[in-house]
């Protein structure tokens, strides 16, 4: 009996998971499907406003169940996204330039990428200060905001309620306003974070 459960079970994930990517393929179609590689799975609200050039890898997934995902991209300016990354439930992309996430980045909820100040500090002063580079299995923690021009290595994570306004090396952890690297992390050759 519970083998047949079990196996049960499992046909029942297996048909689910289908589900969701049947229908966050459905979805992404409205939103020029060239832009997105294989398998996407899209849940709850998820806002795209893509006017711009867009590429996002396969195995993108966004879970707008709680609170809405935005990924918004203005005339002229450039979004590439990895394969597998990951948004979670009140993040948001804008860009206005340049933004480009690696390979299986995880960005968790309410966490921020913008790549413009959006108005002038001051009289004269830059709005753009160059492209967002967010490297290889990044994990951007809760409520994290990474500001215009800011390059974070790969492996690095960004702990919860952090504002990243400098460059952060690779395979590192980094917290606080504005972040700083706390500590190195030690992560093996080819492991990715899930």
């Amino acid at each position: 009996m519970r083998d047949f459960r079990s196996a049960q079970a499992r046909c029942r994930e297996f048909l689910l998971n289908g589900i969701k990517i049947a229908y966050g393929s459905m979805r992404v179609r409205r939103y020029r499907a060239g832009t997105f590689g294989k398998q996407p799975v899209i849940l709850g609200k998820v806002q795209f406003r893509f006017r711009g050039t867009v590429h996002i890898g396969d195995k993108f997934m966004a879970d707008g169940i709680a609170a809405g995902v935005t990924i918004k991209v203005a005339r002229d300016a450039v979004l590439s996204m990895g394969n597998g990354c990951y948004m979670n439930t009140g993040s948001a992309i804008e860009v206005y330039h340049e933004v480009r996430i690696g390979d299986h980045a995880l960005i968790a909820p309410f966490a921020s990428i913008f790549d413009d100040d959006r108005h002038e500090a001051e009289p004269g002063s830059s709005r753009a200060k160059g492209p967002v580079i967010v490297g290889n299995n990044v994990w951007l923690g809760r409520n994290v905001a990474v500001l215009p021009g800011i390059t974070i290595g790969d492996g690095s994570v960004i702990g919860a309620n952090s504002v990243v306004s400098r460059d952060i090396p690779p395979n590192c952890f980094a917290a606080g306003a504005p972040a700083r690297v706390i500590r190195k992390l030690e992560i093996p050759e080819g492991w990715v974070r899930w």
